[in-house]
């Protein structure tokens, strides 16, 4: 077919077409042959016929032999032309606007301040983005700032194409302003994003992408190869960098480790690792800083100066510091901040620390005085002021008064209700009878069951190995369900305790030496701990073999050469048991420790047995209520699970469907939440909340429900950007650099010169695009047979005057 296009004119103002397209016409043949088809025989043929059909009449003048002939050819071109089967079609276009997909990063590191040390990029910045003080502002917010302005780079772009807003955390989402930027995304997935957005666009009239980030890729694709396939697409990449493009300098705090609560007057350890990048060796400090119950934070301890170590390499400062006044702490560390640092930000780090007024109350009970007991109890009545005890001898007569602290009354018999042993926050059972704690079996069991429901509520039980009854006269009972030891099977016990007896003296060995359990820290200094187990303390000769810790306990010390298939012997281990905690001491010779010493790292050992123990009732301001939250630090962003276990003042857990607690960030006011019952657990309440923003909360439970009120309870938990997203604090220049040089015609720049690229697009148009093409046949239209029968009449009337009809 030979199609031939008479015209093809833009006709927009035709009131018949859609508003914003303009229609082309052309006129085709469906049926016409090849052109030299038509030149060389159609034409030749028609004219030799038509010139045939007159040209032998001589009588006709020439003038009409001509017009004859042209007559009878024209309409035989005619009928070839309907035969040709001539269309109009009509095209109608449209001028679409090119897109720019502009793709912004909103993970979590956008919430960093830098402090641009580099004076021209700093000048530029602040112009751009129209303030003074750019530290006191994310990058997210400088990314608004500069490219929404008025004459920005979107306003620029928006006057020639069509601006498509997209952010990513995992994938692109379409956003309407940068405003929607969350800025709480814990990775930077760059290369995943790219991708998607290049295979999410299709047909649609992209003329370039532009990437907004820091170039921190930390999951997924590596941002250069995905921009590869931008080059195969013929798409344009262009890259903005955000935060300070000059090679790190920072350091950075991360921890500090340490208790959540705390005794006054009691030393309190924090372990702090320092990070520095680029400011390798530099020379700094560690100041602590608190504020007590919501006020204002002032500086209560200097760490000595110390140096940096390599760039990556954590340098751990130890800070050591007894608060002697009670209250709920906010604990600030600061270390110090250099001029030429990328970003503040990560100098400062957050703790919470309850220092507790709250005396600890022990019991101690034993059957005889036998050398454990004499040296144990003396030590926790001399140990620490904000230790109390009652023992209890079940040997002693009637009138012996019992041994007890100062504060506190001898006892008479045993605690047998739950209020009298709910009073205490431990409980120490040694070498016992168990047909001394009643007088009938039933009241034995009582009072097992009593202990068990004290530990589950939240109180801390100890049990100290004695030969004569604990464990073995212990087991399957109750109280052998808190063990935090599996006993050994009684079929290998007598084969045990006689190896036990071929076995010289023994010091026990540290399970984790490098980070020794807390109990058997006997001193802060690690070398000196690690030297005093090893080599210094007394030996011991005497042991009970258990089988293993249970699954979930801690084991803190072992057997340096006894061993049955499941490794070393414990000697001591720790474990959770309910809300409670529970420990074993598989030894009754540690008095033998004050042979070298005195008390000092004796009774330290019984101490941190005791403050251990009564960690989790200590928590606990009011027995009718228990919060807890998931996590105590948590990144922007996730999930925190609040529960909270409520009871009535009879403690019978409550019935009500609906509990309130209160978030409070630092200076504001408390802000209300309502937790819902769960379905089959009475008492038990729970809800989530999540932050977006690094901050530090604390959750709170109130008499009343009134802020104003007693604090029956509390929980703090940390905010954080996520480690990943902090590990650096510079924008990686050389990865945007590289990305947008492997697409087609893409270049990066600084954000503070972002407009710029507007300069680019500047003359760049989208083709005209085709939305609907129509066809309408002419060949069979009543005016084709009319041309054919009117050049055929014409013809004949001159034929009548020629007298040839």
């Amino acid at each position: 077919m030979l199609a031939t296009s008479l015209w093809a004119l833009p006709q927009a103002s035709d009131p018949s077409n859609p508003a914003g397209t303009a229609p082309e016409y052309h006129y085709q043949f469906q049926n016409m042959p090849p052109a030299w088809v038509v030149g060389l025989v159609v034409v030749p043929l028609v004219v030799a016929f038509a010139w045939w059909s007159y040209g032998g009449i001589s009588r006709l003048e020439p003038r009409t032999r001509v017009l004859l002939s042209i007559l009878r050819g024209a309409a035989i071109l005619v009928c070839l032309l309907a035969i040709a089967q001539p269309v109009l079609e009509t095209r109608h276009y449209t001028q679409l606007r090119s897109q720019v997909h502009v793709l912004v990063d909103d993970s979590a590191s956008m919430q960093r301040k830098d402090t641009y040390p580099d004076a021209q990029q700093q000048a530029a910045l602040r112009a751009a983005a129209d303030v003074e003080e750019l530290a006191q502002h994310t990058r997210a917010e400088l990314v608004a700032k500069v490219l929404e302005r008025s004459d920005g780079l979107l306003a620029k772009l928006a006057a020639t194409h069509d601006v498509r807003l997209f952010r990513f955390v995992r994938k692109p989402l379409p956003i309407s302003s940068l405003g929607e930027l969350t800025a709480k995304g814990p990775t930077s997935p760059i290369g995943d994003a790219l991708e998607l957005l290049l295979s999410g666009i299709g047909a649609a009239p992209v003329d370039a992408v532009i990437l907004v980030s820091d170039g921190r890729n930390n999951k997924g694709l590596e941002p250069a190869a995905v921009a590869a396939k931008y080059r195969t697409a013929d798409l344009a990449l262009y890259t903005i960098g955000v935060g300070d493009p000059n090679p790190a300098r920072n350091v950075r705090i991360i921890g500090p480790s340490g208790p959540k609560e705390a005794l006054r007057g009691e030393e309190v350890v924090f372990d702090i690792k320092l990070v520095a990048e680029g400011l390798a060796d530099k020379s700094v400090e560690v100041t602590v800083e608190a504020s007590r119950d919501g006020g204002p934070f002032v500086p209560v301890h200097n760490e000595p100066p110390t140096r940096l170590a390599k760039d990556g390499e954590p340098k751990r400062v130890r800070a050591v510091y007894a608060f002697q006044e009670p209250g709920d702490y906010t604990l600030r560390f600061k270390v110090t901040e250099f001029p030429e640092e990328t970003s503040l930000d990560d100098n400062v780090d957050v703790r919470f620390l309850r220092v507790n007024d709250e005396k600890i109350r022990v019991l101690y009970v034993e059957d005889i005085p036998r050398w454990e007991y004499r040296y144990v109890k003396e030590g926790l009545k001399r140990v620490d002021d904000s230790i109390i005890m009652q023992s209890y001898l079940f040997d002693a007569s009637g009138d012996f008064p019992q041994e007890h602290s100062r504060d506190l009354a001898p006892l008479r018999d045993i605690p047998r209700t739950r209020e009298e042993l709910f009073a205490y926050h431990v409980v120490l059972v040694g070498d016992v009878d168990p047909l001394r704690l009643g007088a009938t079996e039933e009241q034995r069991n009582a009072w097992l069951k009593l202990l068990v429901e004290f530990v589950e509520f939240g109180g801390g039980a100890g049990f100290m190995f004695g030969d004569g009854f604990m464990p073995e006269a212990y087991r399957g009972t109750v109280l052998q369900d808190l063990l935090p030891v599996v006993l050994e099977r009684q079929s290998d016990l007598e084969a045990a305790v006689s190896k036990i007896n071929r076995i010289d003296e023994f010091r026990p060995v540290l399970n984790n030496p490098g980070a020794p359990h807390d109990i058997a820290l006997l001193s802060r200094d690690l070398p000196l701990n690690a030297r005093l187990w090893e080599q210094e303390l007394s030996p011991l000769r005497v042991y009970h073999p258990v089988q293993q810790a249970k699954a979930g306990a801690e084991v803190l010390l072992r057997h340096p050469v006894d061993e049955n298939r499941f490794g070393k012997r414990v000697i001591a281990a720790v474990g959770n048991y309910a809300r409670g905690r529970t420990f074993w001491m598989g030894t009754d010779e540690t008095w033998l420790w004050r042979k070298s010493f005195g008390e000092v790292y004796h009774d330290t050992f019984w101490r941190n047995v005791v403050r251990y123990l009564a960690e989790n009732r200590l928590r606990r301001r009011d027995d009718r209520v228990d919060l807890r939250l998931s996590k105590v630090v948590a990144e922007t962003g996730e999930p925190i699970q609040i529960t909270l276990l409520k009871h009535d003042d009879e403690l019978h857990p409550s019935s009500e469907q609906e509990a309130v607690v209160f978030l409070r960030r630092a200076n504001a006011e408390p802000e209300r939440r309502v937790l819902r019952a769960i379905p089959g657990e009475l008492g038990t309440y729970r809800g989530t909340f999540s932050l977006d923003r690094p901050a530090s909360i604390s959750v709170l439970v109130f008499a009343n429900d009134n802020p104003s009120d007693k604090v029956l309870a509390r929980e703090d938990v940390l905010v954080k950007i996520p480690d990943r997203e902090m590990q650096h604090s510079s924008q990686d220049k050389a990865t945007l650099q590289l990305t947008a040089k492997a697409s087609k015609g893409g270049r990066y720049v600084f954000l503070g010169n972002a407009a710029e690229i507007a300069a680019d697009f500047k003359d760049r148009r989208a083709p005209d695009t085709e939305v609907r093409r129509e066809v309408r046949t002419l060949w069979d239209h009543w005016w084709m047979l009319a041309a054919v029968i009117g050049l055929l009449a014409l013809e004949w009337i001159l034929r009548k005057r020629a007298r040839l009809v």
